[in-house]
């Protein structure tokens, strides 16, 4: 029978694990952030915490400094233990963020720290290749310096040898992404940061304040399945990005954990206007505090399409997309509607046909044929009659409208079509309608006239680039279906009024667009010859010259 023994034996880890830890891929601001969440987690109640962080290319050092509670003697014997954290619901819970954050950075590192009521400071340092030649666990070096002020608590960080190099716009995006990172805390002024010699301003978002008056910023808190709470501020960018930064920054105890990300809605062209802010102070972290455990349920709660959240953004998402499209219809669109409700009214005025919809005496003298119209054809007796069934009135568009100046000679022309008897003014514009099921709306009014709305939520209308061929459809469709109505008549007429004016409306398009086209012939070719002329005039000079 084999005799099993029990013996004990020395875990201490290798020496090597010390150096090992900095070598978790920081960059150099994730780095600074870590020893910045140090300071916050020790700044004083009531009191703004202010942390400066200082580069010094000639000493090839960075030093860290807060005005925060300081360390007493174990917190600051523990401070370099690795692990070791009596931090509970705040950003440094691992006891891990100094250590490789410091290590991370440089070589050497050295930690200053005293309370106020203290004569004392505390002073620890690590260097590298000393530790790795000499370091023991059990037995590491604190100094203690007496006589320090009382009034004053601090600590501060200096880290030596750099392990990387400080380029002359360090500082400058440093404060970039810190002011991105502790945006929350600055905001509200509980926290001041300065790199050098300037502060950490967060850059203020445009946003579309009528979205959510005042601000742009619809603030939320909300109770998840699981009875965690979120909470945050979520609004519209003025102007969308088309790099992708777009999405929620999302915080964990005040910490920058995720930039521009996508919680709620999926990535999109038509949703790149979609900001704000969420903060997910109970999901769990990796242990550098730079993601978030995708595994976790409380996660996943957040994440899943079919949870409350998502539920929420949807209609967030819907404004989203309908106020992109509203952003393509600039005033390139708008001047080429102008010019094919032009078209429009010259078709109308084209088609003889549409006579006997506009005025009722027309439809007897058509049913009679009797006087003058006795043996012509319907067509015949609409073509003589010199009535039109267009309109169109123009008025000079005031100079300061809109805050712009107006072309010369520009006008606004607004135009009316008479429907069995009666003038109705046409209007026409791109709406949001509030629903995917109607390409069009249409409003009929004796006073207002006919208003054409093209519905920029229906989804083809964001699938087509020709946004003027909605608007060209829906104009002649409305005004079809208006005549058909208002002589009832039957609706199967209005698919053939609406292909009619349509189909001559083309023709003149199409004969505008010739002549623009041989108009730009004509101005190259009088281009051309005045060049010519130019050229022979500056031969005809410089012949004169050598005969002189």
């Amino acid at each position: 029978m084999a005799n099993i023994k029990t013996k004990e034996i020395n875990i201490l880890p290798d020496r090597s694990l010390m150096p090992k830890i900095g070598q978790t891929g920081y960059s150099v601001s994730q780095a600074i952030s870590e020893l910045v969440d140090n300071s916050i987690d020790a700044r004083e109640d009531g009191k703004a915490l202010v942390v400066e962080i200082q580069f010094d290319n000639g000493k090839n050092m960075i030093e860290i400094s807060d005005d925060g509670v300081g360390m007493d003697e174990e917190t600051a014997a523990n401070s370099i233990k690795l692990a070791h954290s009596a931090k509970k619901n705040k950003l440094g819970e691992f006891g891990l963020g100094l250590k490789t954050a410091a290590m991370s950075l440089g070589k050497k590192f050295q930690i200053l720290t005293t309370q106020k009521g203290s004569d004392e400071e505390y002073i620890l340092e690590f260097d590298e290749e000393k530790w790795l030649k000499s370091g023991d666990w059990t037995k590491h070096e604190m100094k203690v310096k007496s006589g320090v002020d009382k009034k004053r608590s601090n600590t501060t960080i200096r880290i030596k040898d750099l392990r990387f190099n400080i380029y002359p716009n360090l500082s400058g995006n440093l404060r970039k992404e810190l002011s991105t990172r502790f945006a929350p805390f600055i905001e509200n002024g509980e926290v001041k940061i300065k790199v050098n010699t300037k502060w950490c301003e967060p850059e203020p978002l445009n946003l579309k304040t009528e979205y959510h008056v005042p601000d742009g910023k619809e603030q939320f808190r909300m109770k998840l399945e699981s009875g965690n709470e979120v909470r945050g501020w979520r609004g519209l960018l003025r102007t969308g990005s088309n790099r992708g930064d777009y999405g929620f920054r999302v915080f964990r105890r005040g910490r920058l954990i995720m930039q521009f990300a996508k919680l709620g809605f999926n990535p999109h062209p038509e949703a790149r206007q979609i900001t704000g802010e969420i903060h997910l102070d109970h999901v769990p972290v990796t242990h550098n505090k730079r993601e978030f455990i995708e595994e976790s349920p409380l996660y996943q709660e957040i994440v899943s399409e079919e949870g409350i959240f998502w539920k929420f953004m949807r209609d967030l998402v819907r404004e989203a997309k309908t106020s992109e499209r509203k952003t393509q219809i600039d005033q390139g669109i708008l001047d080429k509607m102008e010019i094919q409700k032009d078209n429009i009214m010259k078709a109308i005025k084209k088609i003889p046909q549409l006579k006997e919809y506009a005025f009722p005496d027309l439809k007897e003298k058509i049913r009679s044929k009797a006087g003058e119209n006795e043996g012509l054809t319907d067509l015949e007796i609409e073509k003589r009659d010199q009535r039109d069934v267009v309109t169109i009135e123009e008025e000079p568009i005031p100079q300061d409208e809109q805050n712009r100046k107006a072309k010369k000679n520009q006008v606004r022309k607004t135009y009316y079509v008479t429907v069995n008897g009666k003038k109705f003014k046409v209007t026409h514009g791109f709406a949001d309608l509030k629903t995917d099921d109607l390409l069009k709306d249409v409003k009929v009014d004796d006073e207002i006239g006919i208003q054409v709305f093209t519905n920029v939520a229906f989804p083809a209308f964001a699938s087509t680039t020709d946004h003027v061929f909605y608007g060209t459809w829906h104009i002649a469709e409305a005004i079809a279906e208006v005549m058909v109505e208002k002589n009832n008549r039957p609706l199967k007429e209005v698919n053939e009024i609406r292909d009619l004016i349509l189909r001559s409306s083309s023709e003149i398009t199409q004969e505008l667009n010739e002549v623009e086209k041989e108009k730009k012939v004509a101005e190259r070719l009088k281009k051309e010859y005045e060049e010519k002329l130019a050229k022979i005039k500056a031969i005809e000079d410089k012949h004169l010259d050598v005969k002189a």
